[in-house]
């Protein structure tokens, strides 16, 4: 059940909301400043001054937005991970002595797709043991034999933290692979350095000798069903045309807004309020794309409902 579920659709899409409106504030928060510095200061909007404000604001929005999309990247990531830590525990799942896992977010996939704006499907404690990987999560539990695995390697999404892609094999059966990212990290950037090292652990555990002395569980094979994730590098039906009306109401929202204030000669001015109308654009553009990829979810949820 989804109400179970410590990753479950409400979560995702609860803190992909949460970096949304925030990266939206944080784009347009030194735009707002900046007007209301010359308001305080210089209203008259004419010198030095205000432009060095203005120019200010202007390299500011986007230090701020990346900024904020990379430290709110992994939002509530302590919090999941002790939840899950704790129901797993609590359903006597343990991991033996000597053997550390690693938290990680799991993909059933090679193709970059996103499950309700999360490249992660499910999120688990993966562990070398013995001559197996072993995988806890909270939605699948699954342990993946050395001798399956056929290669082991980084692939770097067009956008986002790099993924370890693993391709296997079942019994009469090949091109079987899933990818997975360290989340032991705060922010994404640090996601980026400790899923390198994973990457490197793994390395290590494939070049190891066979250890007999740790049997893995056999738990079942990793699981290959994506359905549900829509691809990240496909845009939605209908996007062209509302990103194209979107951009032109924006750009002469901003004409109509700082035009005035250009013949005024109040460039510092223009500049900040052309700034605040193109951050709102962006975050209209944003919900729209986010709106119409939800309506193909649904209808992909129907139409699978309806094939059953």
């Amino acid at each position: 059940m989804q109400s179970d579920r410590v990753f479950g659709a409400a979560v995702r899409r609860r803190y992909n909301l949460i970096v949304s409106v925030a990266t939206f504030l944080a784009a347009a928060l030194p735009f707002a400043v900046g007007l209301l510095i010359l308001e305080l200061v210089w209203p008259h909007g004419k010198g030095l001054g205000p432009m060095i404000v203005a120019a200010a604001a202007l390299i500011l929005g986007p230090v701020a937005t990346w900024a904020t999309h990379n430290r709110l990247g992994l939002a509530g990531n302590e919090t999941l991970r002790a939840k899950l830590r704790r129901r797993i525990r609590e359903e006597g799942h343990t991991f033996p002595e000597g053997v550390d896992p690693v938290f990680v977010g799991f993909s059933p996939t090679d193709q970059p797709l996103a499950w309700d704006g999360d490249t992660d499907r499910d999120i688990g404690f993966l562990a070398a043991w013995g001559d197996a990987l072993v995988y806890y999560g909270d939605d699948f539990t699954w342990y993946l034999p050395r001798s399956r695995i056929d290669i082991i390697e980084p692939i770097q999404p067009a956008a986002g933290v790099p993924r370890i892609l693993i391709r296997w094999h079942a019994p009469r059966e090949s091109n079987r692979s899933f990818t997975i990212v360290s989340r032991e990290a705060s922010d994404l950037r640090g996601a980026r350095q400790a899923t390198m090292a994973l990457l490197q652990q793994l390395y290590a555990w494939v070049a190891r000798p066979p250890q007999t002395d740790r049997e893995a569980p056999k738990l079942g094979m990793p699981p290959t069903d994506a359905s549900g994730g829509t691809p990240i590098d496909s845009a939605p039906g209908g996007s062209c045309a509302v990103l194209a009306a979107i951009f032109a109401a924006t750009a002469v929202a901003a004409w109509q807004v700082a035009g005035p204030m250009v013949d005024a000669e109040q460039y510092a001015y223009a500049a900040l309020w052309s700034g605040l109308v193109f951050v709102g654009g962006f975050g209209l553009t944003t919900a729209a794309l986010r709106l119409l990829q939800w309506a193909e979810e649904q209808d992909a949820a129907d139409e699978r409902a309806d094939g059953r």
